[in-house]
């Protein structure tokens, strides 16, 4: 009703008012007969549905999936009246300008008219069972992935109204609405910038980035700019408890609560976390070189944190060895990249390295280098405002990849990738691959690729979905997969103690084994 009767697709009704009034009626009915005339009349004094004309003309694009209205025929919770004006409703749906749903960023939806409830940090019972119920039905009608969730999305609901009506204390609230999130498995469906999970994380930080390797936390590098204190971990430390606590247990109970797309996204999460606390210190018991350590680590407030500074001058591009360049991808600005491509243009290949988020949209202009011809790289499902629910392809001629220069590069490309490239970065990676000399390095990415579409919840909550269906041209996933490499290889403790980066070692290997270019 929310999105389909005239009355309140136009914005005419306030729909969360209503869904509050209903409640306590709806509670206190026995019967499905009851709870059917109830919700009967609810419907019929929206006012009528006119006939709609135009409702079952063919879409202008081919249907990548139908809307899923099954639930409209359980005769075990509808009685065969109500079940027939829900099916005059979806034959007759709202054609005007939506309310409650608008174009968002690319092909995703936006949700522009949802009040966010911001104060107080828990909002009332009634007010999040609306929470559940606003979350659910955005991903039943506007999210392209709901198939690959990996179980029935109508259960989801049943299970989660009563764990957000008891979900007493302002964080408890929080940890259901990040246990919903993870549901979808998408790496977009994070919490973002929220004040109660922050104080709960705690504002100190090891100066230090961890990675899971074979189930492993391995200390992958530690800050040694002079900027910060030194600390007593180093690269290639396995570490095996936190403040007492096994990190496989640490694992075993964040999971649940930590959206991500596939395992490693997850992992990728739950490391950073690992470094956060609410001390000044944490007490480490850690593996190195096989021999069993216990270490008190500092942790230092890290909004006081000094930034970085880069190790290598204008890094955005260097080269890695003779007839070898490198492009980080973190770095690389649309403004630059003709002086990088021209610097490379006699080399044997080319490194670009997206285990990060890229700083600028390039997929487009930079696989443009690499084309002699005009190719297809991706498939687009977008949401379809006259159906709620149907999803459309996207016209493929406007995806395609084009050739941007004359003399197109012909040395090797390699594209490096792991967990931590995500969205933006898979998309890159997916340009990248369709041109004629490209091979993928790494391990398989976050797996949350796709336009963003921002959610806002009672409590003042802000999380997203991926708003937009990405495949390759043939319909091959990329949600949850991800962008799967061509050479599988991960880092090892012993590289990371040695300083060594494997991928990129690895990457420049494959270059020195090609055959030389042919001439540019």
């Amino acid at each position: 009703m929310k999105y389909y009767h005239p009355a309140v697709a136009a914005g005419q009704r306030n729909w969360d008012a209503e869904l509050l009034r209903l409640l306590p009626p709806a509670l206190a009915c026995r019967t499905v007969a009851a709870r059917s005339r109830l919700l009967a009349r609810w419907l019929a004094d929206l006012g009528p549905v006119a006939a709609c004309a135009v409702c079952q003309t063919r879409p202008p694009s081919p249907v990548v999936r139908p809307p899923d209205l099954r639930w409209m025929a359980d005769a075990q919770r509808f009685s065969a009246p109500l079940r027939r004006q829900l099916a005059y409703l979806q034959a007759n749906r709202y054609q005007g300008t939506p309310y409650y749903v608008a174009p968002g960023n690319g092909a995703s939806p936006a949700f522009p008219h949802e009040e966010a409830y911001a104060s107080p940090a828990l909002p009332s019972p009634a007010l999040r069972v609306l929470a559940v119920c606003r979350y659910w039905n955005m991903i039943h009608y506007f999210y392209p992935y709901t198939y690959a969730i990996g179980e029935e999305w109508p259960g989801v609901l049943t299970e989660f109204v009563p764990l957000f009506a008891g979900a007493a204390t302002p964080l408890a609230y929080r940890r259901t609405v990040l246990a919903l999130a993870a549901r979808l498995h998408d790496g977009h469906a994070t919490l973002r910038s929220d004040a109660v999970l922050e104080a709960a994380t705690g504002e100190y930080i090891v100066t230090a980035a961890l990675q899971f390797i074979d189930e492993q936390a391995v200390v992958l590098r530690v800050r040694h700019d002079g900027l910060v204190p030194p600390i007593p971990l180093e690269p290639g430390d396995v570490i095996t408890h936190v403040d007492g606590t096994a990190v496989a247990d640490l694992v075993r109970q964040r999971l649940p609560q930590t959206p991500g797309s596939n395992r490693a996204a997850q992992l990728q999460t739950i490391a950073r976390e690992l470094l956060f606390g609410t001390t000044e210190q944490v007490t480490m018991r850690l593996l190195r070189h096989d021999k069993a350590l216990t270490v008190e680590v500092p942790r230092l407030k890290y909004s006081a944190l000094p930034p970085v500074r880069p190790v290598v001058a204008d890094s955005m591009y260097r080269f890695l060895a003779p007839g070898v360049g490198y492009i980080d991808m973190a770095r690389l600005t649309k403004e630059k990249l003709p002086l990088v491509m021209q610097a490379f243009r006699r080399t044997s290949g080319i490194v670009v390295d997206l285990r990060n988020y890229p700083r600028e949209f390039l997929p487009y202009q930079l696989a443009g280098y690499f084309l002699p011809k005009p190719a297809p790289f991706v498939s687009l499902a977008r949401f379809d405002p006259s159906y709620p629910g149907r999803f459309l392809a996207v016209p493929a001629d406007s995806l395609l990849l084009e050739p941007g220069t004359a003399a197109p590069y012909t040395g090797q490309l390699v594209v490096l990738v792991n967990e931590t490239s995500m969205s933006l970065a898979e998309f890159t990676a997916m340009a990248l691959r369709a041109t004629p000399r490209c091979l993928i390095v790494g391990s398989p990415t976050a797996g949350a690729d796709g336009d963003v579409t921002r959610i806002v919840l009672p409590g003042g909550l802000t999380t997203a979905v991926s708003g937009t269906g990405v495949y390759y041209p043939d319909g091959r996933e990329t949600q949850r997969v991800g962008i799967v490499p061509d050479v599988l290889l991960r880092p090892t403790p012993a590289g990371i103690r040695a300083g060594r980066d494997e991928l990129r070692d690895q990457a420049v290997e494959i270059i020195r084994r090609q055959p030389p270019p042919r001439s540019h």
